[in-house]
């Protein structure tokens, strides 16, 4: 016969996780998610992602949402990773950064820099950021909007570098 007592386990309730970034939400921000299925949900945001998402004046999340936090994530990996040092970008990166910086954004413009850009930057992490969510993201909002702040910050500070 075992004499210990086992006791109950109590549970407890782990904070609730933004729908974008997976970081603590806020139970006061919630919006409207269509998945594939077509069933609306109800899911939560943290205070950072509903001030920047690109649909922030909606009620529900648009799927540019979720190319902005693709961005958003690799972005500020990148550019975390070249001020500690961790990532050193061609030459070629740092001119095309410079150029980047200069012109007015759009998703054609975008896309016409990526294009033109010559074999080495091609190659760089840089273009990997930029090729495909950067131009979703500018096909819904404008190049002064706060949901390209992260990107902006790692073009300025590649930029910086090369003087």
């Amino acid at each position: 016969m075992n004499s210990s007592v086992s006791t109950p386990r109590q549970l407890t309730a782990a904070p609730a996780a933004c729908h974008l970034c997976c970081g603590e939400a806020l139970p006061t921000i919630v919006v409207s998610y269509f998945p594939v299925s077509g069933e609306e949900l109800k899911v939560m945001l943290c205070t950072p992602c509903d001030a920047r998402r690109p649909s922030r004046a909606t009620s529900w999340l648009s799927p540019v949402d979720f190319d902005w936090i693709a961005l958003e994530s690799s972005s500020a990996e990148l550019l975390t990773a070249f001020k500690n040092g961790q990532w050193v970008p061609y030459s070629q990166e740092l001119v095309f950064a410079e150029n980047l910086a200069w012109f007015v954004w759009t998703e054609e413009t975008l896309r016409a820099a990526v294009r033109a850009a010559d074999p080495w930057t091609a190659r760089g992490r840089l273009v990997r950021v930029l090729d495909g969510n950067a131009f979703l993201v500018l096909r819904d909002v404008s190049a002064a909007d706060p949901s390209l702040h992260t990107l902006r910050r790692l073009i300025d500070a590649l930029a910086a570098a090369i003087a």
